[in-house]
């Protein structure tokens, strides 16, 4: 119950995250900073990625509906890149990798999924035009998305795994596999 908690109030905090960040202009067409994924990217690596992949995904469904942006072609490539982002942060947290290079893959692999979400909703594939832009923004994002990242994980799991968590694996420096319930 108390894990359910948790990941309740990370996906209300990563929802507030994808609502909010509508409010700050984009370059790209369809694009977004996606600073809501820091929560996502912290799971991925303090948790792992059965749980990433949950908030991932609910995070941009309400934040979809909450935005009025659900089914439309900017939530389905949000949704897509998200996913496979957690997929690829969790994956490489197992490896010891530290924020920073899992924010910069995750990004890199979500703008890649974006794109060809995109070229397949638009029928073309010259939107890879915009691949080099993307991936320059998706470092910028990535970059702050690592830095909320290591701090909310700083904050979340010194003070308050122990309420959360029935068992803390704690600080035996495993990345991706931080807490167990």
């Amino acid at each position: 119950m108390r894990r359910i908690t948790f990941l309740s109030v990370l996906t209300a905090l990563s929802s507030t995250f994808y609502v909010l960040e509508n409010l700050l202009p984009f370059p790209v067409p369809f694009g977004r900073w996606g600073f809501s994924n820091s929560v996502v990217l912290m799971i991925a690596s303090e948790i792992g990625f059965g749980d990433a992949l949950i908030v991932a995904s609910a995070k941009s469904i309400l934040g979809a509906l909450f935005s009025g942006r659900f089914l439309s072609p900017s939530f389905l490539t949000g949704f897509f890149g998200a996913v496979s982002a957690s997929l690829v942060e969790s994956f490489l947290a197992r490896f010891d990798f530290g924020y920073l290079s899992l924010s910069a893959m995750g990004s890199f692999v979500n703008n890649l999924v974006q794109l060809i979400v995109i070229s397949f909703l638009v029928g073309s594939t010259k939107t890879f035009l915009l691949f080099p832009l993307m991936v320059i923004l998706g470092l910028v994002s990535g970059t702050v998305n690592a830095f909320l990242a290591s701090r909310m994980g700083g904050i979340v799991f010194e003070n308050y795994s122990r309420f959360f968590f029935a068992q803390k694996k704690a600080t035996d420096g495993v990345a991706g596999d931080r807490v167990r319930s």
